[in-house]
């Protein structure tokens, strides 16, 4: 019996033109997986209550039929991911709220969430859609956030943004090397950490891919955009607290990265 070694959770909404959490697996060679886990929420907001144990049925017609839509399309992501891959493992739950997700995440055994997030603007961002976000960031120890807006380049290469710290910072690279195809890795840093910086890229070696600098100022976000030309990006955040409502306007906030059409990796 052949070993997983990455199981992958997609969080499936039924917008099928904009299911950019799909995309990226079976356009993509972005990411690795061995067994891929289809999650369609029936409505993410519906708490489940008190006395309520696993996943709720209801007996009226607007659940069973959106269960019954739910499950045609979930057939119909099964069936296009084995069209691109017919020795990927595929499994599926359709559930009732998001709690449900928590439940099967804290089996222990996703090494990635994947999910695609929409906003109008600002205001719709942050009172709505980021409740949903911050839910799964805070339940998941690794969450790829793409913004619905966010297109792969397959003429493109592979980047990874990382902002430096010295400390960790070769074991969070050698970490996601198992689970992404990068070419390039590009270090974000202040210019007080310059020094230790070349120090690191000058020790650090690894044929497999570039590693490379930018400098935080003023053009940080002008020099993101020019790399995105080139390559397609994926920016890493580790998150060690919940996020606030100041937080989505502060430097390299969820906000402005997702409205530069970047996916955000946030590892808790």
């Amino acid at each position: 019996m052949t070993k997983i070694k990455n199981k992958i959770l997609i969080l499936l909404d039924g917008s099928e033109e904009f299911e950019n959490s799909l995309n990226i697996l079976t356009e993509t060679n972005i990411l690795n997986s061995d067994q891929i886990v289809l999650f369609f929420v029936l409505n993410p907001f519906n708490p489940v209550t008190k006395g309520q144990e696993k996943e709720v049925l209801y007996n009226d017609f607007v659940h069973d039929h959106g269960r019954r839509l739910a499950t045609l399309y979930i057939e119909k992501i099964e069936s296009l991911i084995h069209s691109k891959n017919l020795n990927i493992e595929v499994s599926h739950n359709i559930v009732n709220s998001y709690e449900n997700i928590q439940r099967r995440i804290a089996l222990g055994d996703i090494d990635i969430a994947i999910c695609s997030v929409q906003f109008s603007n600002k205001l719709d961002y942050i009172f709505r859609k980021s409740k949903k976000i911050n839910y799964f960031i805070n339940k998941s120890k690794n969450i790829l956030v793409l913004p619905y807006e966010f297109t792969h380049n397959p003429n493109h290469k592979n980047n990874f943004i990382i902002p430096y710290s010295e400390f960790a910072i070769e074991n969070t690279i050698n970490k996601y090397l198992n689970y992404f195809n990068f070419d390039r890795i590009t270090l974000l840093y202040d210019r007080k950490s310059s020094l230790d910086l070349d120090n690191f890229i000058l020790e650090f070696s690894d044929k497999k891919f570039t590693l490379e600098k930018i400098e935080i100022n003023s053009e940080i976000y002008k020099n993101l955009m020019e790399l995105s030309k080139e390559y397609n990006l994926i920016f890493f955040k580790e998150m060690s607290k919940k996020i606030t409502f100041l937080d989505n306007f502060k430097k390299f906030s969820n906000y402005s990265l997702f409205t530069k059409k970047i996916p955000v990796l946030f590892n808790k």
